[in-house]
This record gives structure tokens, C-alpha cells and sequence, in this order.
């Protein structure tokens, strides 16, 4: 990622799968797992998570210091599907999370999925 410019970052899960994630014909296994390394100087702004199939559990996706610092499980209606907005606490009232330094990682924070797709759409931008 390119100084002064957006991103998008997609990764796709699937009860059952064994991909990497990259594209919805290789989706990964819905487990514990980082989404993205966040670069230095970055700023995420947005977390989407998009159900394609009816999910059984929760999910929630943060980072190293809040597992559901962008997207809470009460936020997300994973039997229905949708695309739903994260609100948590680094997004909540229109608030963005900066990054100064590399090293932390977006990550999907769950253990409870017994079946279902979706994905998880990160935004941002670097400075």
C-alpha cells in the first residue's frame, strides 16, 4: 500500500473451507485469524461484514488490543443475510483508528461458527 491512498481489503470465510481466503472461490476456514497486517501511518476507517449465507455463531473483528474494537457480535445479524456496518468502539460516533507504527494486525475474532459464508470488508487509508 501507497502512502496517500485508499484501500480496500477483502478476506472470505466458509464453514467448512480450507482456502486462503483471497477470493469467495477460495474461502477460509472461519477460525481466530488475522484479515490484514495494518502498515505504518495508516488509518482504518470503515469494517464490513458481508453475510452470502446464513451464519451460526458470532462475529467479531478488531485487533490486537480490542477483538471487537471495529465490529461487535451485537451489530451483526448473522442468520440474515446482509451487509452490516461495524460500529465497535474504534468506529462507534463517526471515530477512526490510527496506526503510527506497523505491527498489529485486523483480525477475526470468533469460535463459535458452525455454518455459513461471509466476508469482511476492511477500509482505510495510509498518511
Amino acid at each position: 500500500m501507497q502512502k496517500n491512498s485508499r484501500f480496500i481489503h477483502v478476506k472470505y470465510y466458509e464453514y467448512g473451507a480450507s482456502g486462503s481466503g483471497d477470493s469467495s472461490l477460495d474461502p477460509a476456514s472461519p477460525v481466530d485469524s488475522d484479515i490484514l497486517a495494518i502498515p505504518a501511518s495508516a488509518v482504518i476507517d470503515g469494517v464490513e461484514v458481508v453475510i452470502s449465507s446464513a451464519v451460526t455463531g458470532t462475529i467479531t473483528v478488531g485487533d490486537d488490543d480490542d477483538a471487537d474494537g471495529f465490529a461487535t457480535s451485537t451489530e451483526i445479524t448473522e442468520a440474515t443475510p446482509g451487509a452490516y456496518a461495524g460500529n465497535g468502539a474504534y468506529l462507534a460516533s463517526n471515530a477512526r483508528k490510527y496506526y503510527a507504527a506497523a505491527g498489529k494486525e485486523v483480525k477475526l475474532d470468533q469460535t463459535t461458527i458452525s455454518a455459513g459464508a461471509f466476508a469482511v470488508v476492511v477500509k482505510g487509508y495510509r498518511i
